[in-house]
């Protein structure tokens, strides 16, 4: 019955230009309102916003929150933020695990699957990996992203990571499987950028990031069954990723 219910959502969907440009639109506003963020003094992290918040990071939480988007033609825009703290470690370190991309297949496991360096020019990086997200519904997706480490001084670091391509593979892990040409598939992913903050201080680093993604639009009277499994999709995969980071640059050395 379940599927059924869903058949609508995992049909063939169009990504189109006006959908891809409102997105884009969204991101840029986003970037302009981190720049200013980078450079600030009292409130770099979103972290620092909320003395609870900053509390509960620094007993070991992961917290997150989803921040309102605004509605895009034929689309869908998800926007997480999250942050963790980081006890006993470097910025340095927490850095050279980050670019630590062959290794990335163990840390983010099952995730992320196949990474491989593109290129790579000091603080720019071109990653591609394969993405799996499950949540009932299950979105393989070749995956190819822009990566830039901006050092901000005074023991602080941004990374913003853009996605350059997403095509979805059909039957992944079988004879029979295809990788679509970008835009088209079921539209359960469609574009991913995060945007990432760092600082060292109290004794360890604070973590955080904002994940964004772009997926087809729900259809009408489906918002209440499907909109649950597309944000779980966004909360998920953010914490996994943080707790993912957590642990990987603890367990290093």
């Amino acid at each position: 019955m379940l599927w059924l219910l869903l058949a609508p959502l995992i049909a063939q969907a169009e990504l189109k230009s006006e959908t891809k440009d409102a997105y884009q639109k969204y991101i840029f506003a986003l970037e302009a309102r981190l720049e200013a963020q980078d450079h600030s003094q009292g409130t770099f992290l979103w972290i620092d916003g909320d003395a609870s918040r900053r509390q509960a990071v620094r007993s070991g939480n992961i917290v997150t929150e989803q921040i309102n988007s605004f509605p895009v033609p034929g689309g869908m825009i998800q926007h997480w933020i999250g942050g963790a703290f980081l006890p006993r470690v470097t910025l340095a370190r927490v850095e050279r695990v980050d670019q630590d991309y062959a290794e990335y297949a163990k840390i983010y496991a099952p995730e992320i699957s196949r990474p491989n360096v593109l290129a790579h020019n000091g603080d720019h990086f071109v990653v591609s990996y394969r993405i799996t997200k499950k949540n009932i519904l299950t979105a393989v997706m070749e995956t190819v992203h822009a990566i830039d480490y901006v050092p901000l001084g005074a023991g602080r670091l941004a990374i913003r990571s853009r996605s350059e391509s997403v095509r979805q593979v059909d039957d992944a892990g079988t004879g029979l499987e295809r990788v679509l040409p970008e835009g088209e598939g079921s539209g359960l992913l469609w574009a991913m950028d995060s945007f990432w903050r760092m600082q060292e201080r109290d004794g360890g680093v604070y973590i955080e990031c904002e994940a964004i993604t772009l997926s087809r639009d729900v259809p009408f009277g489906m918002r209440a069954l499907v909109d649950p499994i597309l944000r779980s999709f966004g909360k998920e995969s953010l914490t996994r990723t943080l707790e993912a980071k957590r642990r990987a640059v603890l367990s290093s050395e």
